[in-house]
């Protein structure tokens, strides 16, 4: 064999193995191609106004709900009213609260302000955090939601990102101190990898559907009371498929909660920031 028709050989089998290499890597055991995964890892942050978006509509209040008794919390529900995607949206809660008849003042401090990661057009998102203890000469005189900044995105720039469904399980009420009452859930994600978790909002309801309180708490039984009668999750939450998990609601459940109306909203988001404000408390 000639030396030119020698490494005509060589090169037509280094193609071959090459290719072989590649089938393997875009292949799946089921004979399927295997695609790639088109979320980002990460996306360059722009905040501006979230009331407006680019081409109209913006972030909106829906909802918002107070609890009357014991270690007071506010709930609301969000709304994305633009064709935009709007990412890590900043929001602070404005109450302003009655302390041994004082005159009234706003609840100051970081954990006031909180982040949604992501929420896609026309997608609607809870929020939630305790407040201070009512009772006696102690009010929450109103409260309110300032919506701050946000991310705008065209549609498209999270690529297959779709936002976890949370259903709602159970709730357990243990008379403890601190509280150990526990809501459990079932989480389902469809995307494509691992997404990181940002804490849970929840939302509670009464019988007619008014909101009246919430919370934003680690999942998978982070922060869980030692001694918890609660099995680790099957996967950590914002991860592919689905999984039983719970939070633990930094306040007693309000007395007045129709548990069945509890609503819950996983924060997932491309990475988790450091440090992230959504754990400021």
């Amino acid at each position: 064999m000639t030396t030119r028709k020698l490494l005509l050989v060589t090169i037509v089998a280094l193609l071959a193995a090459a290719a072989g290499v590649v089938a393997v890597v875009l292949t799946r055991g089921d004979g399927s191609a295997a695609k790639p995964c088109d979320i980002p890892n990460s996306v360059k942050e722009q905040p501006v106004s979230a009331k407006t978006g680019p081409t109209g509509g913006g972030i909106e209040v829906a909802e918002k709900g107070v609890s009357s008794s014991g270690l007071a919390s506010m709930g609301a529900v969000l709304r994305n009213t633009s064709d935009h995607i709007a990412y890590r949206t900043k929001v602070t809660l404005k109450v302003i609260v009655s302390v041994n008849g004082l005159p009234p003042g706003p609840i100051q401090g970081a954990p006031m302000t909180m982040e949604i990661p992501v929420m896609l057009p026309g997608e609607h998102v809870g929020i939630g955090r305790t407040l201070i203890n009512v009772g006696g000469n102690d009010k929450v005189d109103s409260a309110d939601v300032d919506i701050q900044t946000t991310t705008w995105l065209a549609k498209g720039a999270l690529g297959s990102y779709t936002p976890a469904t949370d259903t709602y399980e159970a709730t357990d009420r243990v008379p403890a101190s601190p509280p150990a009452d526990t809501v459990r859930y079932t989480e389902k994600s469809a995307n494509c990898r691992a997404l990181s978790s940002r804490r849970t909002a929840v939302v509670f309801r009464d019988a007619n559907g008014k909101i009246v309180g919430g919370d934003l708490a680690p999942p998978d039984g982070k922060g869980n009371p030692a001694g918890s009668p609660q099995q680790p999750p099957a996967s950590p939450s914002c991860s592919p498929g689905e999984r039983s998990t719970w939070i633990v609601p930094l306040q007693h459940i309000p007395q007045n909660t129709d548990d069945k109306k509890t609503e819950l909203y996983s924060y997932c988001d491309l990475n988790a920031p450091h440090p992230d404000q959504n754990n400021a408390l």
